[in-house]
């Protein structure tokens, strides 16, 4: 098999799976999301992590359910750590109940329980946010001044393989697309791993974690005009398994009426190669693992860390395909409230024509994923030797996100919306890994104080980076307000309307 490195945006009929399907067949010890340390912080240590400046003005918002009382920093406003909805273990979120007085939004709320993030390519070691199963709670962040109008609403759906992350945080610090775009931004915390996407018979239903993503959404559009937002104008945003999820709301009736737009940074796609065997695969192994972890293994009662070291074990051996089996937890098709593996195409033809959509990859996505083969890891850090991993890294690209990805937006093109594709072709000099998954983040999220220092940035200088993060988030959030955007022809950046194949070429560093 011959895979070249061509430098046309690829369409879907040009990359097709089958031209990748060898590839597929990685060596033992495939790819996998999530790594084997398991720190849960200190609570009380980490306690108010992310919380408004103790001299910070104060403003109090009246919501359906009740007043919350956010902070005023600087040009912004900040509520964090509303909460949205409760739930115990296993359980379905119930939407919160109405309160009186004022309930404080100053801190983040803490995120789910989750092993160590994975990819240390992509920052230095942070601090690790406060851990809770109730993790029910989401950050509103909009520019201090008033508008003309409602603003437009972007929510923000965080990735990390579906077991890692949060809605907040130093990382997703919304404050440079606020200003930059005049939008509101949100983001939310969802159940993640065998808390929100582990089927067990009898004790946990499938998909608890996408019944959180619809009741935090829900929430929003009960709420967001009260913040001043456009309840009528919600783009839903997101990379990697935050933008999976968006695939998936798009074929759920249920979510038709909470958003209007949508951009899919990096969908992983492709990993869903039989998830309904998988997941009763890796239910079956996750009891087994529990009962070797903790005394009575009942997963309703177990300690939170004896859950994840038995999250983290199932993943062992698990057979099929072996992309998917590298993010094991996921949605599962069929099981409320996603759509059946056979009804998905019908579905989304019949949302396509009431959306606009901004779908795209990175030209590398794969490449940090393939360190974890140690042969691959040596040659890819090797000058000498990487030439020799590219063309895996890139065709592993294509079958786990840029062929399903473009496929996707032709599909949704083809039955009535207005879609647009991108690939992200920035490779700093000072990498192995090139314009790898996560790579964009920098240009939308969080400050240089946040990104310095980061193994996937090669050292690059801030202003550049940010120079070019301005035209990025200037394009995000016009599409948010207006449902436009503007052909791009950057050596770092293609964005093009979907059904265009006029190859556009692509060559250099930031400018």
């Amino acid at each position: 098999m011959r895979v070249e490195h061509d430098d046309e945006l690829q369409t879907a009929e040009q990359v097709q799976l089958t031209d990748v399907e060898s590839v597929s067949a990685v060596p033992e010890g495939a790819p996998t999301l999530v790594p084997e340390q398991i720190v849960l912080p200190d609570q009380t240590v980490d306690l108010g992590f992310q919380r408004a400046p103790a001299d910070a003005p104060t403003i109090d918002i009246e919501t359906l359910g009740g007043t919350l009382r956010g902070s005023t920093e600087g040009d912004l406003l900040r509520f964090r750590g509303i909460r949205y909805a409760t739930a115990a273990r296993f359980e379905v979120p119930n939407p919160v109940e109405p309160w009186s007085g004022v309930r404080e939004a100053l801190s983040d709320g803490p995120m789910c329980p989750q092993p160590k993030f994975g990819l240390s390519l992509l920052a230095l070691p942070k601090r690790i946010p406060p851990m809770n199963e109730d993790c029910f709670f989401l950050n509103i962040t909009r520019p201090a001044g008033e508008a003309d109008a409602p603003r437009p609403v972007m929510v923000w759906i965080h990735g990390g393989a579906y077991v890692n992350g949060a809605g907040g945080g130093e990382i997703y610090d919304p404050s440079r697309i606020a200003r930059d775009g005049d939008v509101i931004v949100v983001g939310f915390n969802y159940r993640l791993g065998v808390f929100g996407f582990l089927p067990i018979d009898g004790v946990a239903p499938a998909n608890l974690g996408m019944i959180d993503q619809l009741t935090a959404l829900e929430w929003v559009k009960q709420n967001i005009a009260r913040f001043g937002g456009d309840p009528l104008n919600i783009t839903l945003f997101g990379q990697s398994a935050g933008a999976d999820s968006i695939a998936h709301l798009l074929a759920i009736p249920e979510a038709d009426d909470l958003y209007h737009r949508v951009i899919l940074q990096s969908p992983p796609l492709g990993l869903n190669v039989g998830r309904e065997t998988l997941a009763r695969q890796l239910s079956a192994k996750f009891v087994a693992a529990l009962g070797d972890a903790a005394a009575g293994a009942d997963p309703r009662t177990a300690p939170v860390l004896s859950m994840l070291h038995a999250q983290v074990a199932a993943m062992k051996g698990l057979t099929g395909d072996r992309l998917t089996a590298g993010m094991p937890y996921a949605p599962t098709p069929g099981v409320w409230p996603i759509a059946p593996s056979g009804e998905r195409a019908a579905r989304l033809a019949r949302r396509a024509p009431h959306i606009d959509a901004i779908i795209g990859y990175n030209r590398d996505d794969f490449s940090p994923f393939i360190d974890a083969v140690s042969v691959l890891r040596v040659a890819q850090a090797s000058k000498a030797f990487r030439p020799f991993t590219e063309p895996v890294s890139y065709a592993l690209t294509r079958r786990g996100f840029g062929a399903p990805s473009l496929k996707l937006a032709r599909d949704l093109a083809a039955a009535g919306a207005q879609v647009f594709t991108y690939r992200f072709d920035w490779r700093p000099s000072g990498t192995q890994w090139g314009a790898c998954h996560c790579i964009e983040l920098p240009f939308f999220w969080a400050d240089e104080e946040y990104w310095r220092g980061s193994p996937m940035l090669g050292g690059v200088k801030w202003a550049d980076l940010d120079r070019f993060g301005r035209v990025l988030r200037r394009t995000w959030t016009t599409f948010a307000r207006t449902g436009r955007a503007n052909d791009i022809s950057n050596p770092n950046f293609t964005l093009k309307r979907a059904g265009d194949r006029q190859g556009i070429r692509r060559r250099g560093g930031l400018r």
